[in-house]
């Protein structure tokens, strides 16, 4: 018995900084939603939902975020509408001021014009360094989130 108790204490100070960082992922709990693409600021994703609402499947649309220096491509893959429901798969390309570049695997579905829900297939992809484009300034679209709130990245929902 004294053994006993011995083990567990000791295993217990050994599991101890682990838990202090993350006490869930001990023991395999889920610790929350992932998102990505939290560097977006809500300018860069209303130019997603404008792009979504404009630009034919298979086109592209590139833009440059002169606040952050971050360079975007974006390119629709597949567009279907079925009961009322059009949903957009799209990939979006971001490179940043120093060329690292990563890919987010997106999903768009709108049951109103002008009005999307985008959530991410996976985690982002780094690409390694990419050639930064040159660019010109366009505009940004007169719209807003429907959310009222400031853009935190999207939600991950890995289809299994």
């Amino acid at each position: 018995m004294k053994q006993l108790i011995v083990t567990m204490a000791v295993a217990l100070l050994l599991l101890l900084p682990g838990c202090k960082k993350n006490p869930r992922a001990i023991i395999d709990l889920p610790t929350g939603p992932e998102y990505v693409g939290e560097y977006l600021q809500t300018s860069d994703v209303l130019r997603i939902g404008h792009a979504l609402d404009t630009i034919p499947t298979r086109a592209t649309v590139q833009w440059e975020n002169m606040d952050t220096g971050y360079q975007y491509s974006m390119m629709i893959f597949s567009s279907d509408s079925a009961m009322g429901t059009t949903t957009r798969q799209f990939s979006v390309l971001s490179i940043n001021s120093e060329r690292d570049g990563e890919v987010l695997n997106l999903i768009g579905t709108s049951t109103k014009k002008n009005i999307w829900n985008i959530v991410a297939e996976s985690s982002a992809s780094p690409v390694g360094k990419a050639a930064r484009m040159q660019l010109e300034a366009t505009p940004v679209p007169h719209a807003s989130l429907s959310s009222g709130k400031d853009f935190h990245g999207f939600m991950v929902e890995e289809l299994e």
